[in-house]
């Protein structure tokens, strides 16, 4: 166990065995003690201002740093190569962060596991970084352009891009690693290697830039400045700018202009752009469609056609929004785990309850947020044996599903098969490994045939029909769904008569069983 102190009073013990964060706040009236504190810990405890969540901030970082390179290759291999997802994975290791570990798995298909080796020296050069920075600016995301850039962590990039904007540019310059590591005589030797580095770089540059002028010189033209930004940009991708502005003999602010000035000048719509957004914003207040604002130019006698200008106007976010249209729920999201045969087979035949069994998940769709039913049916009785209901389609309700199920009939359902479809959530670890646990057989419909667990589409249509199917003006509210839920799953097991059987599922299980 080990006792790490901060200078805002703020003690916390990190214990290895048991993986537990212990942290304790003093402050002049209250004292805050919680013995289980981990990535989220900041929901456990009171708003007690802004000083409790930068220090929490702060030691959850110091919390997470402990984690190596090796350790980050080795949740990556247990998420790409052995197949466990990723809210597995981060379940195992602590609860580290799922969405820097869906980064990292990223970086790891990309790139194998060359970033996550252990360097001692790495630099950022200032050109890299500012071609990292203005492809941010333009619209790319931090994490695509940092995975572009081989940076392990992509808050790298987002420094950078913070300093860009509150400093400028002339803050941004080399990074190198720390030289109070080194010795004397290694620094000596890495200044002079530097210098012979930035001289040979030079005079490559140099003699590249020369090649690229040649001809302008050949026929007695002075280079013009728009000229030489032109050569420098197309040398920036092998050269440092500053290198090649000194070459030039060209200022920096002058280069940028005329870089802005060839942009513009080789945008043929420039000018049409700026006319799109004077009709939509000043003259038509954002109420015109694409349709009218093309009318408008044409009467002004541009000659452009209807599709470039709704090109044109989503460039710039001036679409309006179509009216949202439901649409089925479908959970495939491609072969992300290990895919189970169809054993099944549409034999749904059965002697008696605990045989055969579907599970599936169906959306009500609601104005305010969806609402989503998993349940598992019996195949003979027909009973809902468990089901988990929620405002999304998460893993954790599955989840919850299969303890509901263990909790009620576990000790009844060894030996039974239970069909689904290949949506992502039956093809992750954590339902396989429950399904296992209880003894049942995992059995996958064929992709995009329903009929491969038909029993339990026929379960959402009956549901559907009697208590959703032109009465959703009753639901005010996913709570009153919910609700109302809760209550027809009773009412399905315990009281409604399913013909066939001519008796409820639960009646009829009780006389088979006893």
């Amino acid at each position: 166990m080990s006792e790490l102190r901060c200078p805002t009073s703020l003690i916390y013990y990190y214990c290895e065995e048991k993986c537990t964060l212990k942290l304790h706040i003093k402050f002049p009236f209250k004292v805050f003690d919680s013995p289980h504190l981990h990535q989220n810990c900041l929901k456990w405890l009171p708003n007690i201002g802004e000083m409790v969540q930068l220090t929490i901030t702060l030691m959850r970082g110091a919390f997470f740093m402990r984690f190596k390179l090796s350790g980050k290759l080795a949740m990556c291999k247990e998420h790409v190569e052995e197949g466990l997802s990723l809210s597995h994975v981060s379940e195992k290791h602590r609860g580290y962060d799922i969405s820097s570990l869906k980064y990292l798995c990223s970086m790891y298909r990309k790139y194998g596991g060359k970033p996550f080796e252990e360097r001692k020296i790495r630099t950022y050069q200032r050109d890299t970084k500012l071609l990292a920075i203005h492809r941010v600016l333009n619209g790319e995301s931090i994490r695509s352009v940092a995975l572009d850039f081989e940076l392990i962590d992509p808050s790298i990039l987002g420094d950078w891009v913070k300093m860009y904007k509150t400093k400028g540019e002339d803050s941004i310059r080399d990074s190198h690693s720390r030289k109070a590591y080194m010795s004397e005589e290694e620094r000596n030797k890495y200044r002079v290697d530097k210098a012979l580095r930035e001289e040979n770089e030079r005079l490559r540059a140099e003699i590249e830039y020369l090649k690229k002028s040649e001809p302008l010189i050949r026929e007695l033209k002075v280079v013009t400045n728009r000229e030489k930004a032109a050569i420098i940009t197309e040398l920036r991708k092998e050269f440092k700018l500053k290198v090649l502005l000194k070459i030039a003999g060209m200022a920096s602010s002058v280069y940028y202009h005329n870089v802005k000035r060839e942009k513009e000048r080789i945008d043929k719509y420039f000018e049409v752009r700026e006319v799109i957004e004077y009709l939509y914003v000043v003259k038509h207040k954002r109420r015109m469609g694409y349709q009218r604002i093309y009318l408008e130019l044409k009467k002004l006698g541009y000659r452009i056609g209807k599709n470039k200008v709704r090109q044109l106007m989503g460039e710039k976010g001036f679409l309006k929004k179509k009216k949202k249209k439901w649409r089925k729920y479908n959970s495939f999201q491609g072969i992300v785990g290990e895919l189970h045969p169809n054993i099944m087979d549409q034999d749904f035949d059965t002697d008696k309850p605990y045989e055969k069994a579907g599970t599936d998940i169906t959306m009500f769709p609601m104005e305010e947020e969806s609402v989503y039913l998993s349940p598992i049916i019996d195949f003979n009785s027909r009973e809902v044996l468990s089901y988990a209901v929620g405002t999304n389609a998460k893993m954790d309700k599955i989840e919850h599903m299969m303890k509901e199920l263990k909790k009620n009939h576990a000790n009844r359902i060894q030996g039974m098969i239970i069909q689904s479809d290949q949506g992502v959530q039956y093809q992750n670890s954590r339902y396989k490994e429950a399904v296992k646990e209880l003894g049942m057989i995992q059995s996958m419909s064929r992709r995009g045939n329903c009929i491969d667990n038909s029993p339990t589409e026929n379960f959402f249509g009956r549901m559907k029909e009697e208590m959703w199917n032109g009465k959703r003006d009753n639901y005010n509210s996913s709570e009153e769904l919910m609700d109302s839920i809760h209550e027809y799953m009773k009412y399905y097991n315990e009281t409604r008569i399913v013909t066939r059987l001519k008796m409820s599922p639960v009646e009829y299980r009780s006389k088979i069983m006893n």
